[in-house]
């Protein structure tokens, strides 16, 4: 199997990172991935690679809360009712409480899992470097080195990502 070569440019601000993304995709250069310290949202949205999570905590907390009135009732009413002072089995006000904290934890929990599941990370997990400080405070944007892009095309890039601020250019 052949090794895909890529085009990384790095950058020294998120700004001109931002920029050049939107240059390159004005003239349909295709871009490979984009690495930055910390999520920047504006590269999430150009890229198409916005994330569901969002979506998956709110349907986790409404199940969290389903879960949590079902076990109330269940130990309060079916299993163990216990008449205190006159009080229904089920006194719904007494419960907002330990609905809401077990809501909470319920729902980070699982939010937790699921986007350590979806990125894979997990424990002992060795760290793919891309370029020496890309966790620390530069910004890459990764392009297509193969088939994908001609000679024009690689120049029109290279131009594109000098003018915006690329601080260094690296074939891989």
């Amino acid at each position: 199997m052949m090794e895909q070569k890529s085009i990384f440019a790095v950058f020294d601000s998120e700004q001109k990172l931002v920029k050049a993304i939107g240059r390159l995709q004005e003239k349909n250069i295709p871009i490979k991935e984009a690495y930055t310290p910390f999520p920047v949202h504006d590269v999430l949205k150009m890229l198409g690679k916005e994330s569901r999570l969002p979506f998956f905590s709110v349907f986790a907390g409404a199940t969290a809360i389903a879960l949590v009135l079902a076990f109330l009732f269940y130990t309060s009413v079916i299993d163990y009712p216990i008449n205190y002072g006159g009080k229904p089995y089920f006194a719904f006000p007494s419960f907002v409480v330990i609905i809401y904290l077990l809501t909470i934890l319920l729902t980070f929990t699982t939010t937790v899992l699921v986007f350590h599941l979806r990125s894979g990370l997990y424990p002992g997990k060795d760290p793919e470097v891309i370029l020496p400080g890309t966790s620390d405070d530069r910004f890459v944007i990764a392009l297509w080195g193969d088939e994908r892009m001609d000679a024009g095309m690689r120049k029109e890039a290279d131009d594109i990502l000098k003018d915006n601020g690329a601080v260094e250019i690296i074939e891989n």
